[in-house]
């Protein structure tokens, strides 16, 4: 057998999909080695999510059993071929749970009465996260994303009125905040905050966006961009597509309407994405969850007549057209842009 060069081997491996190196860390020591080092992780994620990271969806679902009183949670991963292949399901405990999109692979879920739960569906492994003493408190809502400064995940819980919690998965633990903004935090239409480009955001009481920094663990507001200053804030909505925070403005009387602002954050100023029409339908009851790569076709989640629950809309031309899902038949599922890594859920 002809010998290979050490990088080489490195290079080629760094191409390959999670589920073939799961394999190959079997053929050999060097293989498992590379791929074990969190650098080989990292060099996998980039290069993947430049080549794959606006071809791939996750849908989670869950499944509740009554007789038995048991709850499932499914997650299934679609790629060009619109089929659906699952990827990952795990019994949890019976509560009904809010399910966080995908951060670098890994995705948070929690339940109503305080669960946490921080999984990767490609290498199906999952963590649940400790409760401190007093942790039987209700939370409002919670938030999961990546601390680039310090180099790991981090989920954040919001008390009533001022209190936060954070947990660092690096080291395992909980820290307690405190809320510095006036006024208190509220999320409209329950939706949890909103993480991007190494910030949460969230709507506050007074309508205003909250900006929470991951890593130095600071507070500052935004102000709207000027044309939703009066608008109902009730039909405003954040999202974060392709990385960035985003703002959906849905308060036309037709609903046929629906106008996506982007966040510089660089120059914090805001920067109108493009306008989705539908000529005779109401688009009101949908979200967009994701853009490709060239920003030429917003993925929307929601039903529309004659598309369903999953379609895409093209910024040029200003055509919609289904995403027809095989191999998946629920109507009540969440979805967002997906990257399979490596990347380990206890880091």
């Amino acid at each position: 057998m002809a010998f290979i060069p050490s990088p080489i081997i490195y290079n080629i491996l760094s191409k390959l999909p999670v589920k073939s190196l799961a394999r190959f860390k079997s053929l050999n020591k060097l293989y498992c080695s590379f791929i074990n080092d969190p650098h080989f992780t990292n060099a996998h994620f980039k290069n993947h999510s430049v080549v794959h990271g606006d071809l791939c969806l996750i849908l989670s679902c869950i499944e509740h059993q009554n007789l038995n009183n048991t709850t499932k949670i499914h997650f299934f991963t679609i790629k060009d071929n619109e089929h659906a292949m699952i990827e990952y399901s795990m019994p949890v405990s019976f509560d009904t749970y809010h399910i966080l999109p995908s951060c670098n692979g890994l995705i948070c879920f929690y339940g109503l009465h305080g669960s946490v739960h921080v999984c990767n569906p490609t290498t199906k492994t999952i963590v649940n996260l400790p409760n401190i003493d007093d942790d039987l408190q209700k939370f409002q809502s919670c938030g999961f994303g990546f601390d680039g400064i310090n180099d790991t995940y981090k989920v954040i819980k919001f008390f009533d009125p001022h209190k936060i919690e954070i947990f660092t998965m690096v080291n395992g633990s909980w820290n307690k905040i405190r809320y510095t903004c006036s006024p208190c935090f509220g999320f409209q239409h329950h939706q949890p905050p909103v993480f991007a480009n190494g910030f949460f955001y969230w709507f506050s009481i007074s309508s205003s966006i909250v900006s929470f920094d991951i890593g130095k663990e600071t507070f500052e507001t935004i102000s709207l961009p000027q044309s939703a200053l009066n608008k109902d804030k009730y039909k405003l909505y954040l999202v974060e597509l392709k990385g960035e925070l985003c703002m959906v403005d849905m308060d036309f009387e037709d609903k046929k309407r629906v106008d996506i602002w982007i966040f510089k954050s660089n120059g914090e100023h805001w920067v109108k994405l493009g306008t989705i029409v539908h000529r005779s339908e109401p688009i009101d009851t949908t979200r967009p969850v994701g853009i490709k790569a060239n920003k030429k076709e917003i993925l929307l989640h929601g039903f529309i007549r004659g598309l369903g629950h999953l379609s895409c809309y093209n910024m040029e031309t200003g055509g919609f057209r289904p995403i027809n899902i095989k191999g998946f038949t629920s109507h009540d599922f969440h979805v967002s842009q997906h990257v399979e890594t490596l990347f380990q859920v206890g880091h």
